[in-house]
């Protein structure tokens, strides 16, 4: 039962996490472009918003990379953050907190989540990255999320 519960939660994490993680077109030069094709302010917020989202989300996973910390998705620490002392590391993408964690400081029972998550995900963006970019474009995006992350199996 704990464990479906744990798949339930790591599941609804790249779920929420994957919309951020795919890469919308640009609405800004969409618009330059065709001025009259947007016909509502509301469809557009939403575009822009979207796509602000993708690049907040992007930057915070290569400044993870350079600096060693992991983007930790809040919904993974189980509510938990602030008592384990990272409160002063979140960082807010949209509707999402992302938590700033080390790999060494991470549990191993928040470190098996992670890796799941990151796991699936990365499948995910795999599929999903085929129709955004060419060949060169696309070895760069996986190289973005992929890492030497265990295997946990979880």
């Amino acid at each position: 039962m704990k464990q479906w519960k744990e798949e339930q939660i790591i599941e609804k994490a790249v779920d929420t996490v994957f919309e951020y993680a795919q890469k919308p077109a640009n609405p800004y030069s969409y618009l330059y472009h065709n001025p009259r094709a947007i016909q509502t302010p509301q469809y557009f917020a939403h575009w822009t918003q979207k796509w602000q989202n993708h690049r907040v989300y992007m930057t915070l996973v290569r400044a993870a990379k350079v600096t060693g910390y992991e983007p930790v998705p809040s919904i993974l620490m189980h509510r938990n953050a602030k008592r384990d002392g990272y409160g002063d590391r979140s960082v807010q993408v949209g509707q999402l907190a992302f938590y700033l964690v080390k790999p060494d400081e991470m549990s191993s029972a928040l470190r098996r989540r992670y890796y799941a998550f990151k796991d699936m995900l990365f499948t995910d963006i795999r599929e999903d990255i085929q129709g955004y970019y060419d060949d060169k474009e696309k070895k760069k995006a996986l190289k973005l999320f992929s890492d030497d992350s265990p295997n946990t199996g979880a």
